[in-house]
């Protein structure tokens, strides 16, 4: 961030790292602020995330979040919840 300060990719990078631990809230800070940045693949990143997640429980945990969290705009989440 201090090399590329406006750059989004270290922030969609912190968002993607935080949904990888669980930390969905604070991910989701982190990619609006890449957001702001330009960026504009970050739904593409957490349905990366959710689909190489390997811990099925874990994957549910997110698809369940994503899916509370606005159902239409994460409806490919679904596929997670069987």
């Amino acid at each position: 961030m201090e090399c590329q300060p406006d750059s989004h990719q270290p922030y969609t990078l912190l968002g993607a790292v935080c949904y990888d631990n669980c930390q969905y809230l604070e991910g989701d800070r982190w990619f609006a602020m890449a957001v702001g940045r330009g960026a504009s693949d970050t739904d593409d990143e957490i349905e990366r995330i959710v689909r190489m997640t390997k811990d099925k429980e874990k994957r549910r945990e997110v698809a369940k979040y994503l899916l509370k969290k606005d159902s239409t705009h994460y409806a490919w989440a679904n596929v997670y919840m069987k």
